[in-house]
C-alpha cells in the first residue's frame, strides 16, 4: 500500500554469485601438517569456507570433517580430499593454503588474490 508521501524505492535485487572452478594449492609446510592431523586415515577431508564477519567482512574457516550437507566441490591434492563449498568458490578460486609459524605458535596462513583487502591480523578478507 502506497501512501504517496514516500518516495518509491525499487525493490532489492538479490545477486547470486557466479560458481567457478576452484583451482588451488597448498604449500609444502601446509602439507606437512595437514599429514599430522590426518595421520594415515584419509578419509576426512579439509574443508575450506568463508563466513561473514571479522574486521574486514569475510572470515575463513578451516575444518577437517568426515563429511558436510553443504554443496561442495571436492579437489584432490596430493592425497588429501580439499572440499570448497560452491556458494563461496568465487572467493576462494586460486588461494594458496600456507602454514607459518609465528613468535606466539604457528598456523594455517590463506593467501588470497581475491581480497581487494585484508586486516592487518589476516583473519578476514573483503
Amino acid at each position: 500500500m502506497d501512501c504517496g508521501t514516500c518516495d518509491t524505492v525499487s525493490p532489492v535485487q538479490m545477486v547470486k554469485p557466479e560458481v567457478v572452478d576452484v583451482a588451488l594449492t597448498i604449500s609444502e609446510s601446509a602439507k606437512n601438517m595437514l599429514s599430522d592431523a590426518f595421520g594415515d586415515d584419509r578419509s576426512h577431508a579439509l574443508l575450506v569456507g568463508v563466513l561473514s564477519g571479522g574486521c574486514s567482512g569475510y572470515m575463513y574457516d578451516l575444518q577437517i570433517v568426515e563429511s558436510t550437507d553443504q554443496d561442495c566441490q571436492e579437489i584432490a591434492i596430493d592425497g588429501f580430499r580439499v572440499l570448497v563449498p560452491t556458494a563461496s568458490s568465487h572467493l576462494l578460486d586460486g588461494i594458496e593454503i600456507d602454514y607459518v609459524e609465528k613468535l606466539m605458535g604457528g598456523g594455517f596462513k590463506i593467501n588470497n588474490p581475491n581480497a581487494e583487502s585484508a586486516c592487518g591480523c589476516g583473519e578476514s578478507f573483503s
